[in-house]
């Protein structure tokens, strides 16, 4: 007698289970032919489910591929790291002062210079707008020269 609580389908000895007629007498009665199999079918078929339900075995191509496969990842991320740079670094003209026309990064008479000339040309971006009048012209470029002459402030001797 089966006293396991966790099985389902309790059967107690001379019960009968519970199906419908036709299967229980169908199960009950031995069958009318016998099917023979050939032992080389049966070690065919053994065969395939072994090879089937076997765990794959990395041979030494494929880990060949996988140790090829981290340089293009690698590649692949410096390329998008670049082209991040590229899309989103700051323009020229924001990484130099306003005053440094000539963007040579230093301030100096040359800076006032250009922009007197670009001014008397008929050149006039409003990027160099230094004194907030709207309009640029020899007022800006004697800002810049003012800056250029000026001495720092160091300490006395």
């Amino acid at each position: 007698m089966n006293m396991n609580p966790s099985d389902p389908n309790p059967r107690r000895d001379g019960e009968e289970p519970t199906a419908p007629a036709k299967l229980v007498a169908a199960l009950k009665e031995p069958p009318s032919r016998r099917v023979f199999v050939p032992s080389s079918v049966d070690a065919a078929v053994l065969h395939a489910a072994r090879q089937h339900f076997a765990q794959p075995t990395r041979t030494r191509s494929s880990l060949f591929h996988s140790w090829l496969a981290w340089p293009a990842v690698a590649t692949t991320a410096l390329v998008l790291v670049g082209f991040g740079y590229f899309l989103f670094r700051q323009d020229e003209s924001t990484r130099f002062a306003r005053e440094d026309v000539n963007h040579d990064g230093q301030v100096d008479i040359l800076d006032a210079l250009q922009l007197a000339r670009e001014t008397q040309s008929g050149d006039r971006s409003a990027g160099h707008d230094l004194n907030g009048d709207g309009h640029v012209d020899g007022r800006d470029a004697d800002i810049i020269a003012a800056r250029a002459v000026q001495l720092e402030k160091g300490p006395k001797s």
